[in-house]
């Protein structure tokens, strides 16, 4: 492996795993080359996170572009089960590129950042609620 592990895209990749309903476990064992794994109830997740100032063009096949990535992924010592991803953030992108590996090639997943909702005390406030009971049975005379 060449150089240090992105830090900074590892953060932005937990939050955004986290957005999108996975719960995110850090990989601690360093001999075992990926990050961490992501688990919801019916999927679970070996992911592998890097950054990269190039990105592929049309022509060019995802596996031989990330072919560091792609060997680390399937000659991973996990059960076939276990799906096996490459989040890649470029340096002039806020945003990740998902890659899941499929009979041995690497295709592109398209993905929809779900924001958590914003939880605003003012509206629930005004309008009478369960957790501000002293309002709901107010008479407004």
């Amino acid at each position: 492996m060449r150089g240090k592990r992105p830090v900074v895209s590892l953060a932005s990749a937990k939050k955004f795993a986290e957005r999108q309903g996975y719960c995110w476990v850090s990989n601690p064992e360093t001999q075992i080359p990926f990050d961490a794994m992501l688990y919801t109830a019916n999927d679970v997740i070996a992911l592998r996170v890097r950054t990269s100032r190039n990105a592929p063009n049309e022509f060019v096949l995802y596996e031989d572009f990330f072919r560091e990535d792609y060997e680390i992924l399937r000659d991973l010592p996990l059960p076939p089960h276990i799906a096996r991803e490459l989040w890649v953030r470029f340096v002039w992108s806020r945003a990740f590129q998902r890659f899941r590996m499929f009979n041995e090639k690497l295709h592109l997943l398209t993905m929809i950042d779900r924001e958590k909702p914003v939880f605003r005390t003012g509206n629930k406030e005004e309008k009478g609620s369960s957790l501000n009971p002293g309002k709901m049975g107010d008479d407004p005379k």
